[in-house]
């Protein structure tokens, strides 16, 4: 659960930088945020199921697929935060060398 916290927080900082300071609704990270978000409630729902309710009457390659899904929907998840961080610390160098690259031409005049 530890794990899904920094997950949550590593995709959650950027979409609220952006649309703190760009202003904008729907942007990059507001699709990463939401689709870690939808990940993470399939992959709760589908084990709630598979463990609560087919468990005991599945057959065991049902338990095997469900199985193989999970790892991949793990996976796909921990995919997630580190496109966000990656696209995060890219954007901020851009904007960071713009603004130091403009101050460098002000003084320059």
């Amino acid at each position: 659960m530890f794990l899904l916290s920094l997950y949550f927080v590593a995709v959650a900082a950027p979409y609220a930088a952006e649309r703190l300071f760009f202003a904008r609704r729907f942007g990059l990270f507001a699709v990463l945020f939401w689709l870690l978000i939808f990940q993470s409630g399939v992959l709760f729902a589908g084990e709630i199921i598979l463990e609560n309710h087919l468990d005991q009457s599945a057959p065991s390659w049902v338990n095997s697929v469900g199985l193989a899904i999970g790892t991949f929907a793990y996976l796909t998840i921990g995919l997630t935060p580190i496109t966000a961080v990656i696209a995060a610390l890219g954007f901020g160098t851009v904007i960071a060398a713009k603004w130091f690259l403009g101050k460098l031409g002000e003084d320059s005049d």
